[in-house]
C-alpha cells in the first residue's frame, strides 16, 4: 500500500486495543485505521501519522478527562471521520503548539475556553469539520501561518465562534458560524483572516468584530439574525468587506470607531436597528455601491469627525432619516439615493459639515435635506422630490445649494428658518405646496440664477429683516406673488429679478441700501395661498392645536387622554391664578403603541397647546433616540444627554424608542452607557421640572420594562397613553388623505380590496399602521403608473383615479 497499515480494535483479543498503543509501534508515514467505538485516552502526535475511523465519520469518539484529547508538539498529522471531545474544563480538546495538524470531517466538542487552540508555531487544516463547545469559542488561532478552515461549521457555542488574536491568521473557506454567545468571528491584537463564501447567524454579540490592530478580508460574508451589532470594526489595522451583507441584527449592521479606515464595496444591511451603518469615533475609510434597507433607525450615520468617503450608496424605507450627521462629521457622499424614509432623506446637525453630489432624494416623510443646530453643508446636483414637509429646511445652520433641483415638496420647497443661512445657485423649485423658497425670520442668504415656478404660494417668500440678496432669478406661474416680503427692510437686495404669470402682484420693500430694487409696490398684495399642514408644523404657527389634534384620523383614546390632560394643565393654571394650589399633574408621559399610529405627530400638538396655555415657553418638539443621548467614550453620554436635554428646554423632548437605553446597546465589547443616559435624563428631569415636558415613546410591553428599569422612572413617568392599531376603515382613510394631497381619487371597489387587506394582514410588531397605509398608496401609484403607460389613450381622469387591480399585497 505504500504505508505503514496499522489498525486499533478496543475489542481485539490481539493486536492493539487503544490508539496510544497504535502510535508507539508507529513511524512516520504510517495509517492507523481505528474500528468503531469509544476509546478514552489523550494522543499525544509527534509523528507524521494518519489516524483514520476504519468506517467512516462518526463510528469513533476520542473522549479526554483530563487535558486535551489531542496535542500536536511537532511535525504533522492527520485525524479523519474522528469525534474528538475533552471534559476538561481548562483544557481545549485539540491543542496544536507545533507542526501543523489536519482535521477531515472531523466533530470535536470541548467543555473549556475554547475547543480547538492553535498557537505557537502550530497550525491547523480543518475540512468539513464539525464544532461545538458550550462552554467557550470553537477555534482559537494565535500562530501565525498555514491556518485554514474549509466547509467547517461551528455552533453551539458559550463564546465565540473563531478568535484570532496576537499575530495568528486564518484563512477560512464556505463555513457557517451559529448560535455563539459571543461573537461569530473575533479579531484582536495583530490577528488577521482571510474569509470567503462564510455565514454567521444567532450571535449575541457583535458578529464579526475587528479590534486593536487586527485586519480582515471578507468576501460573501453573511451575516442574518443576530442580537446585536452587525459587524463591529475598530481596528487601525487593513480591512476588506465586498458583496457581504447584514440581513437582520438588534443593532448596527456596520458599526465603525477608533479612527477605523474600512473599504466596503457592495455591501447590503437590511432589517437592523438604530443604523444601518454608523461611522463615528474619527471613522474613515470607504465605502462604494452600498445598500441600507427596512432599518429601524437611520440608514447612514456619520459622527464623532467621521470622514468616510461614501460612493453610489443607496437607502430605502427606514423610520429614521436615510442620512445623519452630527457632531462634526465630514463625509463625502457621491451619488447616493435616498427614497421612503420616514425621517429627512439628509440631516446634518450639531457642528457636521460634509459634502454631497449628484443625490437622488425621494419621498421621504419628513424633508429631502434638514440642515440644523451649528452643521455647515453643501450640497450639489441634487435631486429632492415628493418629500412630507420642506424639500430644505434651513435652521440655525448653513447649507450651500448649487444646480439642484427640488419639486412637490409637501410644504415650503426650501425653509430658511430662523438663524439659518444658505447660498443657492442654479437651483429649480417647483410644484410645492407652500412657497418655493421662504426665508424665515432671523435667517439670512443669497439666490442666484435660480427658478421658481409652480408653487401653492409665492415663488419667493421673505420674513427676515437680516441681509438677503436675490440675483438673476426667475420667479413664475406661483399662486401666490412673485417674490413677497413681509418686514419692511433695507438689508433685501434684489437684482435682475424676472416675475411672470404670478396669480398675485410681487410685494417688497421701497429700494435696499444699495439702492439695487428692480421692482417694488407699496400696495397690499392678496394673501398667498396657506401652507401645508406640515409646512406649519415646521413654522410652529399651527392656528389650533386642539382641532388639529381632534381632526386626526382614529386614536379616540387618545384623543381623550390629551385633551384630559390639557383640561387639567388649564385648570392648574386657573388655581394658580386665583391663589390656590395647583393639582398633582403627570408632567412626563409615556407614549406606548406599534408604530406609525401618529405618537410624534400627538407629541408636536401637545408641546404647542401647553405653550399656547402658558404651560411651557415655546412648546418646540426636540425628537431624539438612543444614538442622540448615548456617547462612545466612558464620560460622553452624561455630557451628550445634557447638550440634547438643554435643547428642549421651555418645549417637549421625545424619546422615540426609549426601551432601548434600557435594554442595552447589544454589541462591542465595553459597557453600555444606555443606563447612564437615564440616570442623567432623571436628574435633570427633577432639575428642569418646570420648564420641560419629557415624552418616552416606544412598544408598550417594551415601554412597561424601561419604566422599571430605574427605581425612580415610574414616578417621573406617571402617566402612559397608549396608542392603539387603526382598525381596517381608518387605515383606508389614511390611505384616501394621501391620495386627495396628491390629486389621486380612491375608487369605490378599490377601497373594498383595501378594507379586505387591512382587515386580515397582521397586526404584529412588525405592522406599520399609517406607514403601512402610506406604502400602499405609494404602490398603487407605482402601479397605476405601469398600466397607464401601456395605453394608447390616457385621459385627465384616468391619471386620478386609483382601481383596485392597482393594488398588490405582495409588494406591501
Amino acid at each position: 500500500m505504500g504505508h505503514d497499515v496499522i489498525t486499533v480494535n478496543a475489542s481485539a483479543a490481539r493486536g492493539h486495543r487503544s490508539i496510544s498503543d497504535a502510535l508507539a509501534s508507529a513511524v512516520d508515514g504510517s495509517v492507523i485505521l481505528v474500528s468503531p467505538g469509544r476509546y478514552q485516552e489523550s494522543l499525544v502526535l509527534t509523528k507524521a501519522v494518519t489516524i483514520a475511523a476504519e468506517d467512516g465519520p462518526g463510528t469513533v469518539e476520542l473522549l479526554a478527562a483530563d487535558g486535551p484529547a489531542v496535542l500536536l508538539n511537532a511535525g504533522s498529522a492527520a485525524l479523519t471521520g474522528l469525534t474528538v471531545s475533552s471534559a476538561d474544563t481548562d483544557s481545549p480538546a485539540v491543542l496544536v503548539a507545533a507542526g501543523q495538524l489536519s482535521f477531515t470531517e472531523c466533530v470535536v466538542t470541548a467543555a473549556a475556553w475554547s475547543a480547538v487552540y492553535a498557537t505557537g508555531k502550530g497550525a491547523v487544516l480543518m475540512r468539513g469539520c464539525e464544532v461545538r463547545n458550550p462552554a467557550g469559542a470553537g477555534v482559537v488561532v494565535t500562530s501565525s501561518g498555514g491556518n485554514l478552515m474549509d466547509s467547517c461549521r461551528l455552533h453551539g457555542l458559550g463564546t465565540s465562534g473563531v478568535v484570532i488574536a496576537e499575530h495568528g491568521e486564518l484563512v477560512m473557506r464556505a463555513c457557517a458560524v451559529r448560535d455563539a454567545g459571543g461573537n461569530g468571528i473575533c479579531l484582536n491584537g495583530h490577528g488577521r483572516i482571510t474569509v470567503t463564501d462564510s455565514t454567521v447567524t444567532g450571535t449575541a454579540k457583535p458578529a464579526v468584530a475587528v479590534e486593536q490592530h487586527a485586519g480582515a478580508v471578507a468576501t460573501r460574508l453573511a451575516v442574518s439574525d443576530v442580537a446585536g451589532i452587525g459587524f463591529y470594526l475598530a481596528s487601525s489595522g487593513n480591512i476588506l468587506l465586498e458583496d457581504s451583507s447584514v440581513t437582520g441584527a438588534g443593532a448596527e449592521g456596520v458599526f465603525t470607531a477608533e479612527s477605523c479606515a474600512p473599504v466596503l464595496r457592495r455591501f447590503q444591511v437590511r432589517r437592523t436597528r438604530e443604523h444601518g451603518y454608523l461611522f463615528t469615533g474619527q471613522a474613515a475609510g470607504t465605502a462604494e455601491d452600498c445598500e441600507a434597507r427596512d432599518v429601524v433607525g437611520v440608514g447612514i450615520g456619520v459622527a464623532d469627525r467621521g470622514t468616510t468617503e461614501i460612493t453610489r450608496a443607496s437607502v430605502s424605507a427606514c423610520t429614521g432619516a436615510g442620512v445623519r450627521l452630527s457632531t462634526s462629521a465630514d463625509p463625502f457622499f457621491r451619488r447616493l439615493h435616498v427614497v421612503g424614509c420616514d425621517g429627512a432623506a439628509i440631516e446634518a446637525a450639531d457642528g457636521a459639515l460634509g459634502r454631497f453630489e449628484n443625490v437622488e432624494l425621494e419621498r421621504c416623510g419628513r424633508n429631502g435635506v434638514a440642515v440644523l443646530t451649528g452643521a455647515r453643508t453643501s450640497i450639489t446636483g441634487a435631486s429632492v422630490r415628493g418629500t412630507a414637509g420642506a424639500g430644505v429646511l434651513v435652521r440655525e445652520a448653513t447649507l450651500s445649494l448649487t444646480d439642484c433641483e427640488i419639486a412637490e415638496s409637501g410644504g415650503d420647497g426650501v425653509l430658511v428658518d430662523s438663524a439659518g443661512e444658505i447660498a443657492a445657485v442654479r437651483c429649480l423649485v417647483r410644484n410645492g405646496k407652500g412657497s418655493g423658497f421662504l426665508f424665515g425670520v432671523g435667517s439670512s442668504g443669497t439666490l442666484e440664477e435660480s427658478e421658481f415656478t409652480a408653487n401653492k404660494a409665492d415663488g419667493i417668500g421673505v420674513q427676515s429683516e437680516l441681509s438677503i440678496r436675490i440675483a438673476d432669478c426667475l420667479v413664475r406661474d406661483n399662486h401666490g406673488s412673485g417674490l413677497r416680503q413681509t418686514r419692511g427692510s433695507t438689508a433685501l437686495q434684489v437684482l435682475d429679478l424676472r416675475s411672470t404669470g404670478n396669480a398675485t402682484r410681487d410685494a417688497y420693500g421701497s429700494v435696499s441700501a444699495s439702492g439695487a430694487t428692480t421692482a417694488t409696490t407699496t400696495t397690499a398684495a392678496p394673501a398667498a395661498a396657506a401652507p401645508a399642514p406640515q409646512q406649519q408644523q415646521e413654522r410652529g404657527a399651527a392656528n389650533d392645536p386642539i382641532s388639529e389634534l381632534n381632526a386626526l384620523v382614529g386614536l379616540e383614546g387618545v384623543k381623550r387622554e390629551v385633551n384630559s390632560l390639557v383640561n387639567l394643565n388649564l385648570m392648574a393654571k386657573r388655581r394658580v391664578e386665583a391663589g390656590l394650589s395647583a393639582p398633582p399633574m403627570a408632567r412626563h408621559l409615556v407614549f406606548a403603541g406599534a408604530p406609525g399610529t401618529g405618537k410624534t405627530t400627538v407629541a408636536r400638538l401637545y408641546g404647542t397647546v401647553l405653550a399656547d396655555l402658558g404651560v411651557l415657553r415655546s412648546g418646540h418638539l426636540v425628537e431624539v433616540a438612543r444614538a442622540d443621548l448615548v456617547a462612545q467614550v466612558i464620560g460622553g453620554t452624561a455630557i451628550k444627554t445634557t447638550e440634547v436635554f438643554n435643547t428642549a428646554l421651555g418645549g417637549v423632548l421625545f424619546i422615540d424608542e426609549a426601551y432601548t437605553l434600557a435594554a442595552g446597546q447589544g454589541g462591542g465589547t465595553g459597557p453600555d452607557f444606555g443606563r447612564e443616559a437615564i440616570d442623567t435624563l432623571l436628574k435633570l428631569m427633577e432639575d428642569h421640572r418646570e420648564d420641560v415636558v419629557v415624552i418616552a415613546a416606544g412598544y408598550s410591553r417594551e415601554m412597561a420594562e424601561f419604566l422599571r428599569a430605574n427605581p425612580g422612572m415610574e414616578s417621573r413617568f406617571s402617566r402612559t397613553v397608549e396608542f392603539e392599531n387603526y382598525s381596517a376603515d381608518e387605515l383606508v382613510t389614511i390611505v384616501r388623505s394621501h391620495c386627495k394631497r396628491h390629486d389621486y381619487r380612491l375608487d369605490e371597489s378599490a377601497a373594498e380590496v383595501l378594507t379586505d387587506y387591512f382587515e386580515r394582514i397582521p397586526k404584529d410588531g412588525t405592522f406599520g399602521n399609517g406607514r403601512t397605509s402610506r406604502k400602499v398608496f405609494e404602490v398603487m401609484a407605482d402601479r397605476q403608473a405601469s398600466r397607464l403607460a401601456m395605453s394608447a389613450e390616457v385621459t385627465a381622469v384616468d391619471m386620478t383615479v386609483l382601481l383596485a387591480e392597482d393594488f398588490d399585497a405582495s409588494m406591501v
